[in-house]
């Protein structure tokens, strides 16, 4: 792995952390200089309140084998137990090794961030009105002194274009919202389902209904075997 130690250095520099940068292997000891880092980048994978200074090597440990299972892991990055308690050692390289691969997946993962806003960004303009896209051409058409194109009012209208068709809603309420329509889909799919349980319960009883309605109108009407016909089996039994 090629190390490129002055930009780790750097990396680590461009990060506010609460204690003062000494010696790296030693500041990162106890792991709570990399979760202050990591919570910076992964917010939501990161809980400080997880990972307290610590001086014994025993405790150093437990603080690395909480970032490895709660947050590493999750990233990919999986430390044997051995380069924990090398790193709860300060021995040196060690934390150098891991910097780098956390700076590696930074860096992905912040491209990818900004690929996607980038697309968001492309989809929104390609959803313009005809209006829009005519109000974007006059401005485009606009020079500035020197006879270039007013990049500033482009840029302003544009921001203010996607800030008046983009509706922001609190993702707790949009996940909220989300859930109270699953569970309405689940309730209308159990409705129908009893509807349809109904329908075929009175399509029997119409049929019952119809059956007892005939035998009704043979009683009533002597209709039928005279044997077996029950005015016939009454007059029998009485005579």
């Amino acid at each position: 792995m090629n190390l490129q130690l002055e930009d780790i250095y750097q990396w680590v520099d461009d990060h506010e952390i609460t204690r003062q940068k000494k010696n790296l292997h030693r500041d990162f000891s106890d792991a709570v200089s990399l979760a202050e880092i990591l919570k910076k980048h992964y917010p939501k994978l990161v809980e400080l309140h997880n990972y307290a200074p610590r001086h014994a090597l025993s405790r150093k440990i437990i603080n690395w084998e909480t970032l490895n299972k709660k947050v590493l892991n999750k990233l990919k990055i999986n430390l044997s137990s051995a380069e924990q308690e090398q790193l709860a050692r300060a021995v040196p390289g060690v934390i150098e090794r891991l910097l780098h691969k956390i700076k590696l997946k930074v860096e992905k993962h912040e491209a990818a961030l900004k690929n996607a806003e980038n697309k968001e960004k492309t989809h929104r303009l390609e959803g313009m009105s005809p209006e829009e896209c005519e109000e974007g051409k006059s401005i485009l058409g606009r020079s500035d002194d020197n006879g270039g194109v007013d990049v500033s009012t482009v840029l302003d209208t544009e921001v203010k274009t996607e800030a008046s068709n983009v509706k922001i809603i609190p993702s707790n309420i949009y996940d909220q919202t989300k859930a109270d329509m699953a569970e309405k889909i689940d309730e209308i799919a159990h409705l129908r389902q009893k509807v349809e349980q109904m329908e075929k319960s009175l399509e029997v009883m119409d049929s019952r209904i119809t059956g007892l309605t005939k035998q009704l109108h043979v009683m009533l009407n002597g209709e039928g075997d005279s044997v077996t016909s029950p005015r016939a089996r009454l007059f029998n039994k009485i005579f």
